[in-house]
């Protein structure tokens, strides 16, 4: 797909916009997207990408390590799903969501 829009670039604005490849960092590219995105980046990000690209990323986020906000992810969980996510418990709050490689099973 190569690089990214002039319209997008601004959302990454610490990192080098050159480097960054629409399709190998697609998931990262769309999560950035869904969460700091105005209204047209984030049409940029369904044209691109597809309604069901991006919602497998939301899905793998919310099932995942939860990169985005709860906030976020609840928008997002509606539009894709018509439901809210159930909120998180305190414990769930404060969980480790990255373990270091070899602690991983």
């Amino acid at each position: 797909m190569g690089d990214l829009p002039d319209e997008i670039k601004p959302l990454f604005h610490n990192y080098h916009p050159e480097k960054i490849d629409v399709e190998r960092d697609a998931e990262w590219i769309i999560l950035t997207v869904l969460l700091y995105g105005e209204w047209h980046q984030i049409e940029w990000a369904f044209r691109t990408y597809g309604w069901n690209r991006i919602e497998e990323v939301v899905k793998k986020d919310i099932e995942g390590m939860r990169t985005l906000p709860y906030v976020v992810a609840n928008f997002w969980s509606i539009v894709f799903w018509g439901r809210d996510l159930p909120h998180p418990t305190v414990r769930e709050k404060w969980a480790i969501t990255r373990l270091p490689e070899k602690r991983r099973r």
